[in-house]
């Protein structure tokens, strides 16, 4: 496969989530105001969010160099 359809493979899923999280959202939005004051109130959980969020940080920009340093 080449980078491109590497990039477009990953662009299609990252549409389709963003297509299926707008579908939720009214749902998810009023869920997530009332969880996430009780969910962050525990140190452990606001650290696994942020780790969550920097290993989603890392992959993106690994995958990204990858594609484009790689032939």
């Amino acid at each position: 496969m080449g980078r491109f359809a590497i990039l477009a493979g990953f662009t299609l899923l990252g549409f389709a989530i963003g297509f299926i999280a707008y579908l939720v959202s009214p749902t998810l939005i009023d869920f997530l105001a009332y969880a996430l004051p009780q969910l962050f109130s525990d140190p452990r959980v606001a650290g696994a969010f942020l780790s969550g969020i920097a290993g989603a940080l890392i992959m993106d920009v690994t995958i990204i160099l990858w594609s484009y340093l790689s032939k």
